[in-house]
């Protein structure tokens, strides 16, 4: 076997990260060589095969969401927090912040934490973009999250993925929700873009993350989407990230959420003109014998000060 052969084998078939795969090409075929210089070339070959672009091809294609069906033991009050954008590994993440917003979450008895997306900064989203991350490559980009996110007794973070997660797999065809669930016992992968939660058999949560650009008016995202959904498709909490926004409203009888970011200003945003807002939410739904809701309250944690460099502060 040649290395080209094992390298498709460590890789795609038996599941091996990029850097051990090229480390292992290095160390058998190409001593006399850096090991940078084989990892670009091992990468740029497994990049050209079919098996990548099925791969690819694959994880590319759109999927409904995935559903999931809590176990409702009858309680007549359900709460849960809500947040996301993390953007982990980016030099403007908020680490500090968003562990003391899991401090909060604890002392509220909070046992549930839903993530909207963008864990991770993710690579090359814009040219330079390189520079804004402190770490580079998928293995430790999967490590800092796997090291740093917030682990809490008794609370588990439900996350699906969002388009800065999905920049790694454009480059790389590495997914990173599954191999950071499988890393973090209290860390659940709900899928891509989308997820379904249904927290009674009639009070569903949808999770999403878009790929569009941040509008005018706060709530105009939003409205849109849910004018867009048909009457049987609409979740009762719909819960939104990627803007990187704060904000609670009803309309067609869905509680709609901005779930905040934990990612202070960066190059992209100030360029554009864009407010973030620091923080998540804690939320309160009252369902009847049914499971139906009939109430809601919702409160948000904010963070007002982004902290310089606070990626620092956890290396």
């Amino acid at each position: 076997m040649g290395w080209k052969e094992e390298a498709k084998q460590l890789k795609f078939y038996e599941g091996i990260s990029w850097n051990e795969t090229s480390r292992r090409i290095w160390q058998k075929y190409f001593p006399n060589e850096t090991q940078d210089k084989t990892h670009e070339k091992v990468r740029g070959y497994l990049r050209r095969t079919e098996e990548y672009k099925e791969e690819r091809d694959k994880y590319l294609e759109y999927k409904e969401p995935v559903i999931i069906r809590n176990k409702w033991t009858g309680d007549k009050i359900i709460r849960f927090a809500l947040m996301g954008d993390t953007q982990f590994n980016s030099k403007y993440t908020q680490i500090t912040h968003l562990h003391k917003f899991y401090d909060i979450c604890q002392q509220e008895g909070i046992e549930d934490v839903y993530h909207t997306g963008d864990m991770d900064e993710g690579e090359e989203m814009r040219l330079g973009h390189k520079y804004e991350c402190y770490n580079q490559g998928v293995d430790d980009h999967i490590d800092e999250i796997v090291k740093n996110y917030p682990r809490r007794k008794g609370t588990t973070t439900h996350f699906i993925t969002g388009n800065h997660d999905h920049s790694i797999f454009k480059r790389v065809g590495f997914d990173i929700g599954p191999v950071i669930a499988s890393r973090r016992n209290d860390m659940k992968y709900l899928g891509r873009d989308e997820a379904i939660i249904m927290l009674t058999p009639n009070c569903s949560l949808g999770l999403r993350h878009p790929g569009d650009g941040t509008a005018y008016a706060l709530s105009y995202k939003l409205q849109k989407q849910i004018e867009a959904m048909q009457g049987g498709e609409k979740p009762n909490i719909y819960a939104v990230g990627h803007y990187h926004k704060a904000e609670y409203f009803f309309y067609r009888n869905v509680h709609a959420f901005q779930t905040g970011c934990f990612q202070g200003d960066t190059p992209f945003t100030r360029s554009k003109g864009i407010s973030i807002h620091l923080g998540g939410w804690i939320v309160e739904a009252h369902v009847d014998t049914e499971g139906t809701i009939t109430r809601l309250k919702q409160e948000f944690i904010p963070f007002y000060k982004a902290i310089k460099d606070d990626y620092k502060n956890w290396r």
